[in-house]
């Protein structure tokens, strides 16, 4: 009798064990529906990393796509540079001749044109030559009218000689032509000008009037600056092979300007230790000058095809780690991590984090709107009641 009530008691409490665990998976799963945020698509995401975005959202966050295919990228270098006169084009104004300047005619920064009035010199050596070639000019001038036979053709031949050599010893100490055509008509010797050979901008002029100068001394420069030198200065490590053909630009003031490899030393500055390689630059619209300072960037192209993409396509996961999100099918993104390499301008080459992974070829990764799409794969990581 007590081993059948005993029985009986204890199908009564199997039974009601069973309905209370009916009764607590219901209400479970009632909780978590209740609690799901309206049209959540958590579940019917195909990847746990993805997410899906319609054609309204797309177009609302502006995303933009782009294919990926390896390729050879350029790689800069970077060394500093400071542009520098043109020395094949500049010229220095010197005496010939022990002088002392009398008047400026030019000023610093001044542009000047060839045949220029630059600056005017008295020299007691000049005015001797001026004198010699005044007498040697009257003399050779009279005796070119004689029409007689009083003269002999050697006297004739050593008055048109002694005219020559005199014309051209002033020449020599720096007058022109048209100087030495208006000898005749000046009342004061030994007063000169020197003129500018070429056209340019006078970069240097650091003299006073009354200022003595020797013969050789440089009293101004000038310098054409359509097309101006940069001196780049290459670390004593740096082995990479630069010669004329290797392509460079410098940038001053957020602007580039494409230069050539003109030369190359090979020898070290002994105070600096670095090597000098000099480019040369066009400067059209004069908005470089010597003595500015640049960043030189020598283009070099990647040992292998990479993959590169845009600054904006990188975005950090939850776990720190950088990714791009490569469209699956229309509408779905998937989180997928990479290594973040080198930065070529406002492109990353990127590579994968494994042996195992690989990014194909013809993917289309997220260039624009990357942030907004990890942040929707954040809120759908999220359960606020750690269901």
């Amino acid at each position: 009798m007590n081993k059948r009530i005993f029985s009986y008691a204890a199908g009564l409490l199997l039974i009601s064990l069973r309905v209370n665990a009916g009764l607590s998976a219901d209400q479970d799963h009632n909780h978590t529906e209740q609690h799901r945020p309206a049209g959540a698509t958590y579940a019917a995401q195909p990847h746990a990393q993805s997410v899906l975005l319609n054609q309204a959202q797309q177009a609302k966050i502006n995303l933009k796509l782009e294919t990926i295919q390896p390729a050879y990228e350029r790689m800069p270098l970077y060394a500093p540079g400071e542009l520098k006169a043109n020395s094949y084009t500049s010229y220095v104004v010197t005496p010939r001749i022990d002088s002392v300047i009398e008047r400026r005619h030019a000023v610093l920064g001044q542009i000047v044109e060839p045949g220029d009035k630059l600056v005017t010199l008295f020299s007691q050596d000049m005015a001797q030559a001026q004198a010699d070639y005044l007498i040697a000019a009257s003399q050779w001038q009279r005796f070119a009218k004689l029409t007689d036979t009083s003269l002999s053709e050697n006297q004739q031949v050593e008055a048109k000689a002694r005219f020559k050599a005199t014309q051209g010893k002033l020449f020599a100490m720096g007058m022109s032509q048209s100087d030495v055509s208006q000898l005749q008509e000046t009342q004061s010797l030994g007063l000169y000008t020197l003129t500018a050979k070429r056209g340019g901008i006078v970069l240097a002029d650091n003299f006073a009037q009354g200022q003595r100068f020797e013969p050789g001394e440089a009293i101004m420069k000038l310098a054409d600056e359509s097309s101006l030198w940069v001196e780049v200065r290459l670390a004593a490590t740096q082995q990479s092979p630069i010669d004329t053909s290797t392509p460079v630009e410098i940038e001053h003031n957020l602007r580039r300007y494409p230069a050539k490899v003109i030369q190359q030393g090979h020898t070290l500055d002994p105070l600096t230790r670095t090597r000098v390689v000099r480019l040369e630059v066009d400067n059209p619209d004069d908005t470089l000058h010597a003595g500015m300072f640049v960043s030189a960037y020598f283009m070099f192209n990647t040992a292998k095809a990479v993959i590169a993409v845009p600054e904006s396509a990188l975005v950090r996961g939850a776990d720190g780690q950088w990714q791009i999100f490569v469209e699956h099918e229309a509408g779905e993104f998937i989180a997928t991590p990479v290594l973040r390499n080198k930065q070529i301008g406002d492109r990353v080459i990127i590579e994968p984090t494994s042996s195992s992974q690989v990014i194909e070829t013809g993917a289309r990764v997220v260039v624009e709107g990357a942030f907004f799409v990890a942040s929707e794969l954040a809120k759908s990581g999220f359960d606020p009641h750690n269901h």
